[in-house]
């Protein structure tokens, strides 16, 4: 039986740890929006945004200064108003009804509408609500309906 110390094994594992070392490295580099949303703070409010005369959606937001600029993970430990936006949203206008009524919990179900939701636009599907998954969906108002920002 040969061992794993034998010299003519040691040149393929280590082949084959160069090439795993290399796919993990681009794996890496190629994940960007994971890195980007990391820097943003957790959206913890709403903002109501005017989208025509009169009519206006609500969005997550951050802080009393109320930025937009910010984003949701994977939370199910706390209760969070710009969780529920998201949810109204991803259940009236893009179609998640799955996920019933609003909780406020970035739970498994909203991870997944999110997703979803990105792959539907093009977007890089990490689970994450950042500016660009804002961007790209219709948020909810209830004198409008629907609307993208």
């Amino acid at each position: 039986m040969m061992s794993f110390r034998t010299s003519r094994n040691k040149p393929r594992a280590l082949a084959a740890l160069g090439a795993l070392a290399a796919v993990l490295a681009c794996g890496v580099a190629v994940s960007p929006s994971a890195s980007a949303a990391a820097v943003y703070p957790t959206c913890n409010t709403t903002k109501a945004v005017s989208i025509t005369s009169g009519h206006s959606v609500t969005v997550p937001a951050y802080g009393s200064s109320k930025t937009l600029t910010c984003k949701l993970v994977l939370n199910q430990t706390t209760e969070n108003p710009a969780v529920k936006a998201l949810q109204r949203s991803l259940t009236k206008c893009e179609g998640y009804a799955y996920l019933g009524v609003p909780d406020g919990y970035y739970g498994p179900q909203t991870f997944l509408a999110v997703e979803a939701l990105q792959g539907k636009y093009g977007l890089f599907q990490d689970g994450i609500y950042g500016p660009d998954t804002r961007d790209s969906m219709r948020h909810y108002s209830s004198t409008l309906g629907c609307a993208r920002l």
